[in-house]
């Protein structure tokens, strides 16, 4: 709850703090991007969105939903391999065989599941750089430290050892599969939100300069330019809901939202709420521009 409450906190002042940045821009009648004045350039407004984070966000989560379902399928092979390993032969007594044949065999047996596990786990092409983990230590991560120990340090495979090993893995696999639908929606959202943006761009993008107005069209656009607000704070609000509703990632209580674990490496956190507050800082300072011009017909 500690965690929850932190990252709930956390979340608040990132998107204040974007609200406070706006507010500043729009009391000084700046823009958010250097060198916009009152009217709109194609140019610089098509870049508005396609020089955002969103672009990036974009192909942070292709890499992550790539790697997901390298994983997910890494484990199920995983569990198809060890599922074909014969189990250790017990002897007459419930004891370990002995000689050295008996021995060889087991070795091999659990040799076999740890080069499965080595194969199909560790030689993904992801996984030095994102886990860099020795066999063991991996294995207790992902299907539990009992598991690794019968397997990397035990000296026999046994049918509980070798039902609880392809338990582990299907949960492991299946756990990934519920990732990707996160992933899923959160590329999903991503989109929808750029197409929200450009549309909105492409109307602004539309409109002449100020000066070619009449005084009853500069109210016409004035009203247009409200309407416009009012769908990019829909896009904003429709964005904030997305985070709060996917906000369970990795099932890990230190991640309460996906944006800052899949945008690491972004410029910040949130891509899609810096666009919108950009484009209407935008708005905002358009909107001051007609007022002012009306003012002074």
């Amino acid at each position: 709850m500690h965690n929850e409450a932190t990252q709930t906190i956390e979340f608040g002042v990132v998107t204040m703090g974007l609200l406070v940045v706006w507010l500043v821009w729009v009391s000084d009648g700046h823009s958010p991007m250097p060198g916009l004045g009152a009217d709109f350039s194609p140019v610089e407004l098509g870049t508005l969105v396609a020089s955002s984070s969103i672009p990036a966000a974009r192909t942070a989560v292709d890499r992550e939903r790539e790697q997901l379902i390298q994983e997910r399928d890494g484990f199920h092979q995983f569990t198809t391999e060890v599922d074909s390993i014969p189990v250790s032969a017990d002897g007459g007594a419930g004891l370990p065989p002995v000689g050295v044949r008996q021995a060889n065999a087991v070795v091999g047996e659990l040799d076999s599941v740890r080069a499965a596990y080595r194969e199909c786990i560790m030689e993904l092409e992801h996984f030095d750089q994102l886990y860099g983990e020795q066999l063991y230590d991996n294995m207790a991560s992902e299907l539990s430290e009992d598991v690794a120990m019968a397997v990397v340090h035990g000296d026999r495979f046994s049918l509980p050892v070798k039902r609880a090993t392809i338990q582990r893995a299907t949960e492991a696999s299946l756990r990934r599969e519920r990732l990707l639908q996160t992933v899923d929606a959160e590329r999903d959202s991503l989109d929808r939100a750029e197409r929200e943006l450009r549309a909105l761009a492409s109307d602004l993008e539309a409109e002449p300069s100020l000066s070619e107005f009449t005084l009853t069209e500069l109210f016409e656009h004035e009203r247009r330019l409200s309407r416009w607000k009012v769908r990019c704070e829909r896009s904003l609000r429709r964005r904030q809901q997305h985070i709060h509703a996917e906000s369970t990632f990795r099932s890990n209580p230190d991640l309460l939202f996906v944006q800052p674990y899949l945008y690491a490496e972004l410029e910040t956190h949130f891509p899609v709420l810096d666009a919108c507050l950009r484009l209407h800082s935008r708005l905002e300072t358009r909107q001051q521009a007609v007022h002012r011009a009306i003012t002074y017909r």
